[in-house]
């Protein structure tokens, strides 16, 4: 064999081998990596929530599964057949044999009434089934939310902390510089180092809190809470337009939890009807075929009533049956008045927080900016002292992160009101 043919055989091999390679990468390789790519964004995790949470396919599961029972509420309960056989001897002088063969068919079937009484009721735990549902997948979208805005916090607090760490070892250098030059005191190098070692720790911290934000975060999308995630991307820019009393009447009519104990009165008025229809006598259908050697066959049909002669239990059902109607119709109005507390205080909380965040942007951020480089050229020219340069850099350090955590919570807010609501704003 020649040196060609050898070349050309490892060729084909190494071909094959990354063929094989290529067709053994899962389809759903990619899924799992779009959120660990270098940026991510919140309509990524909201949609990968919707699909992989499990606490939301736990609840749309039991929805479909209350759904099914309305079918088997409206249909009556299973034909019952009996067949006997009797033996008996024919004559004193023949022993055994079937004297008498017969099969009996019977169909039990409520009140007309009860069987659409059944089938209403199962219909309401079937839908608040759904309302639950609902409700678990828009508190859960308010959780991932939450967790992305602290998520998106805590990284662009480490970005600013990284430029502060910058900053204060650039004015370190600057005062070992002018100390040994003779132009200020040693402290002044001893007080960088200190304010850049405070940096230092809180940027440990801040790392911590990006991890517990990453792990929620994972948490909520049904991954292993130690799978990478992307840097995350700016927030979309979302006004508070609406006026409160247009989302009032929208929270009334959409919010999931509201829907939920409206079924639940609706659920208890109708065991309250089921309650008292014990009182109403159900049917019995029957067919009776009889093979008898001597009489030959005959056939009967059936019909009877099954008639409630306890009347103190149906009494004690439709008793308790009115108590959980009133403890229904409490809860409701309960949920009521919840609904309209939390939205206003959510509401007033958003407006308050998205004017602060404007205040910060257009005039805190801008004046504090100014006063550095201020205090940073009279330190330049020994027209002013550390400790001012130190106090406009801290103003600015601060102001910076109270601006972004305003930010995030105006998310946060904003998430809350579309948890109330019921719907995304």
């Amino acid at each position: 064999m020649n040196e060609k043919n050898i070349q050309g055989d490892r060729a084909a091999m190494v071909a094959s081998i990354v063929l094989l390679t290529i067709m053994a990468i899962p389809v759903n390789a990619q899924d799992s990596s779009s959120v660990s790519s270098s940026t991510i964004n919140l309509k990524q995790i909201l949609d990968i929530v919707e699909q992989k949470n499990p606490e939301i396919l736990a609840a749309k599961r039991n929805w479909e599964a209350k759904r099914k029972r309305t079918v088997q509420a409206a249909t009556p309960d299973k034909i019952k057949l009996d067949i006997e056989r009797m033996y008996a001897p024919l004559d004193q002088n023949v022993s055994g044999g079937a004297q008498e063969k017969s099969f009996l068919i019977t169909q039990e079937i409520p009140f007309p009434t009860t069987l659409y009484l059944r089938h209403s009721f199962a219909s309401k735990e079937a839908a608040m089934a759904g309302e639950a549902y609902r409700a678990k997948a828009r508190e859960t979208r308010s959780r991932a939310r939450t967790a992305y805005a602290m998520l998106y916090l805590t990284d662009r607090q480490l970005e600013i902390f990284k430029e502060n760490i910058e900053l204060m070892r650039r004015f370190a250098k600057v005062a070992e510089s002018k100390y040994a030059a003779g132009h200020v005191i040693q402290s002044d190098a001893l007080k960088a180092q200190v304010e850049l070692t405070k940096m230092l720790s809180m940027e440990i911290m801040l790392f911590q809190e990006k991890q517990v934000a990453q792990a929620m975060i994972n948490a909520l999308m049904g991954r292993p809470a130690n799978s990478p995630l992307g840097t995350p991307d700016d927030p979309e820019p979302r006004k508070l337009d609406a006026k409160f009393e247009d989302m009032q009447t929208l929270a009334f009519s959409e919010r999931p939890e509201l829907k939920k104990a409206f079924f639940a009165y609706q659920k208890a008025s109708t065991s309250l009807s089921l309650a008292r229809s014990e009182y109403l006598p159900d049917l019995m259908l029957g067919y009776r075929r009889r093979n008898d050697p001597m009489k030959g066959n005959s056939h009967d049909a059936i019909l009877g009533l099954s008639l409630p002669l306890w009347f103190w239990k149906p009494a004690a059902m439709t008793q308790e049956a009115k108590a959980e109607k009133e403890m229904a119709a409490a809860e409701l109005e309960s949920m009521q008045v919840a609904t309209d507390a939390e939205l206003r205080i959510a509401w007033i909380r958003a407006e308050t927080t998205q004017r602060l965040a404007e205040i910060y942007r257009t005039s805190v951020l801008p004046q504090a900016q100014a006063a550095l480089k201020i205090a940073e050229a009279g330190y330049q020219a020994n027209k002013s002292n550390f400790l001012d340069l130190l106090d406009a850099q801290r103003t600015l350090l601060n102001f910076r992160l109270e601006y972004y955590r305003y930010l995030a919570d105006y998310e946060e807010r904003l998430a809350e009101l579309e948890r109330i609501v019921g719907k995304e704003l």
